[in-house]
């Protein structure tokens, strides 16, 4: 049986994920939005050079896999707690490995994000100095 301690980690954990992918999408999906629209909005009267387009485009891929990546985790969270209902037994074999899948999908998630918003500053910096 699922122990009453296990749980209410889980709980705690989920609370905690749900937190920072929320915050991750804010500030991802709203650094995407932004960029895309000043850099398709200027596209004509900036001169930007092929080292700024690919930082900006990389900058894009990274952020978009970022909010996958933790779309992913939140999916499997998800499916965890449903599965903490209908297969209690299964889910107590496995917890060590679904928790430490959910982890690696996250820090790849977060490491993702923290490069994609480098990349964009990156992109700016040369805009600006260019």
């Amino acid at each position: 049986m699922y122990k009453e301690n296990y749980y209410e980690e889980w709980k705690e954990i989920r609370a905690r994920a749900d937190s920072m992918s929320n915050a991750i999408f804010l500030i991802a999906g709203g650094a995407l939005s932004l960029s895309i629209t000043v850099m398709l909005g200027n596209k004509g009267t900036l001169k930007i050079s092929t080292e700024i387009i690919q930082s900006t485009v990389l900058a894009w891929y990274l952020l978009l896999f970022s909010i996958a990546l933790f779309l992913l985790v939140k999916a499997c969270l998800i499916v965890q707690a449903m599965l903490l209902q209908l297969k209690t037994a299964l889910i107590d074999r496995n917890i060590g490995k679904i928790n430490s899948t959910l982890l690696m999908l996250g820090l790849l998630a977060f490491i993702s994000f923290i490069a994609g918003m480098y990349k964009m500053v990156q992109a700016a910096v040369l805009i600006i100095v260019s």
